[in-house]
């Protein structure tokens, strides 16, 4: 550290001056010392200041690089407001000198809105500020903080008469390697703009084996009171079980500039990839793989006063194309408008009401789920699950049994039991999971209530004239997935944390964790969990090995904008 080194030097001049005032011999021999210097300096001072002032009016290098650094987007709370000024300086000198010539922050600062000055992230704007600065390179992108986790998503583009090339670069380290990652970031930027040869990585170190109280689940750990069972290699969703994951690092995150109220995954274009439908209030933005990374390739907004509130993707119909079915409030009650997207959309149909499409943990055709909606009871009457009859007509398949104050986004079904029939699993309007059978009779209830979330609407009849409409929270959906790597399906739910816990109309969740319930008959146990999280967690799934989480920084005054996250783990 800079501030040892100069603390250990004025330590020693003190020594230094010490012993001469003990030593009179010492004392007059510094003495010609400095005037041997002060006569040495005379000499060369005027030689510097000629050669200096002669710089000056040396001009820069005719292939000197022209790069441009825009503000980086920063993923954190306040606490790490200082990551995003450390970050600039550390870039700044890394990259400038030789025949690089850095845009000075004054002529940038006039192109960029309010907005923009909290970071860019979008190609194409880095683009235009790029040509508008006569820049040949620009470097763009975000970083995400998450606990002592660091998510470096950087981009350098390089601009052309033909167009430009983008060039990504991410990485997902621990705290401590924070500085070293972000400085061999910085080289290798600089090596793609002088054109030399990318240095390859250094071979890692083989990693040191944790203890195994920490190696069962990988970014999960045992709760408190599970027995602990010895440690051997898992697949899965457990990911490696090293302490790299233990602090829930994401392998890649994808940022956006809205409130998230969910994503789901599927194979929109029957390639055999899936894509990912993620949604805000007003917008369905649709993310394409693209080798290890995800691009934006399309929008769909809503209609003039209707707001999204829920999305989820499934190939109901069986033709090879999962649809997309996006909830909106309009009117005062819900509707479902149906979409098919192979790169561009085209909507089915729209029908009054709330459908919601569910995987099966054995894999074949989602199963629909639709209730109905009004102007006075935004969740009416009976669940049914749908299908589309070998047609393009939706129709009623069965009606579900009567479950009881069931909110039906968390709704799902799974064969707890093996006993060839399947339970029913969800959260209540009481905040706690529940398990019924067939006939909907109550075979399990959690003990503590984990349903919470900011995504929620005022609607209904009001209980008195000065009373707010009546909150209908839109919690995640129950995820039944692989956790360990046993062969035996877990039951994962979002549990989120919330700012002021004991006042019902105040709670904000800002921070979460994941619970993963462990099967016992028709019965739920809970076994495993993550360390916490600074996030709201608003929607989460499984897509092959990998786990998606959609997280949410909610919007915590009325001048302020929320903002959110995709972050998944290979």
């Amino acid at each position: 550290m800079l501030w040892k080194y100069m603390l250990s030097m004025k330590t020693e001049t003190r020594l230094g001056e010490a012993k001469m005032n003990r030593n009179p011999l010492l004392v007059n021999e510094q003495v010609h010392r400095r005037r041997y210097c002060k006569s040495i300096l005379s000499i060369l001072f005027p030689v510097v200041l000629v050669s200096l002032t002669f710089s000056l009016f040396v001009p820069a290098s005719a292939s000197a690089k022209r790069l441009v650094l825009l503000p980086l987007k920063i993923y954190a709370d306040e606490s790490k407001s200082y990551v995003r000024t450390g970050v600039r300086s550390m870039l700044l000198s890394r990259l400038a000198g030789g025949d690089i010539e850095i845009i000075p922050d004054g002529k940038l600062a006039d192109l960029l809105s309010e907005e923009e000055k909290g970071g860019i992230t979008a190609q194409t704007r880095a683009e235009e500020l790029t040509r508008d600065l006569g820049a040949d390179y620009a470097v763009y992108g975000s970083i995400t903080v998450i606990g002592a986790g660091y998510s470096l998503d950087l981009s350098l583009l390089q601009a052309g008469e033909s167009g430009s090339t983008v060039t990504r670069v991410s990485r997902a380290v621990n705290e401590d390697q924070f500085i070293p990652q972000l400085a061999d970031l910085a080289n290798q930027v600089r090596a793609v703009i002088e054109g030399r040869e990318v240095p390859a990585p250094k071979p890692k170190e083989k990693a040191a084996t944790v203890p195994e109280s920490q190696t069962t689940k990988g970014m999960f750990s045992k709760m408190e009171g599970e027995k602990q069972t010895p440690s051997t290699p898992q697949k899965g969703l457990s990911f490696k079980p090293t302490s790299e994951y233990q602090e829930f690092k994401p392998t890649y995150t994808i940022p956006v500039s809205m409130e998230l109220m969910a994503f789901d995954t599927g194979d929109l274009d029957g390639d055999g990839m899936a894509e990912l439908a993620v949604l805000g209030r007003k917008n369905l933005a649709i993310y394409q793989g693209q080798g290890e990374r995800f691009v934006l390739k399309d929008n769909f907004e809503p209609s003039f006063g209707e707001e999204f509130l829920k999305v989820s993707v499934g190939d109901v119909d069986g033709n090879g194309k999962a649809e997309i079915y996006v909830v909106g409030l309009s009117g005062l009650r819900a509707r479902t408008t149906v979409l098919e997207w192979a790169g561009a959309f085209h909507r089915l149909y729209r029908k009054t009401g709330h459908l919601q499409a569910i995987r099966s943990p054995a894999g074949g055709n989602p199963l629909l789920l639709f209730q109905n909606s009004t102007v006075s009871d935004f969740f009416r009457g009976d669940i049914y699950a749908m299908d589309y009859g070998g047609g393009d007509t939706l129709t009623r398949k069965e009606e579900l049994p009567t479950l009881r104050g069931v909110q039906f986004y968390t709704l799902t079904r799974y064969d707890l039991d093996g006993d060839g029939n399947h339970e029913w699993l969800g959260f209540r309007d009481d905040e706690r999971l529940y398990v019924w059978d067939q006939n909907g009779a109550v075979l399990w209830k959690g003990d503590e209530k984990i349903a919470g979330t900011n995504n929620a609407i005022n609607i209904g009849e009001k209980q008195s004239p000065g009373d707010d409409p009546p909150r209908v929270p839109l919690d995640s959906r129950l995820l039944i997935t692989d956790i360990d790597g046993d062969g035996i399906n877990e039951i994962l739910a979002i549990k989120n944390i919330p700012l002021v816990k004991y006042v019902e109309g105040l709670k904000i969740y800002t921070k979460s964790h994941l619970i993963a319930f462990r099967v016992e008959g028709t019965g739920l146990v809970p076994a495993l969990t993550t360390r916490q999280i600074d996030y709201c967690l608003v929607d989460i799934q499984a897509e092959g090995s990998a786990l998606f989480l959609a997280a949410q920084k909610p919007k915590l005054s009325a001048f302020g904008k929320g903002s959110g996250l995709i972050m998944w783990f290979e």
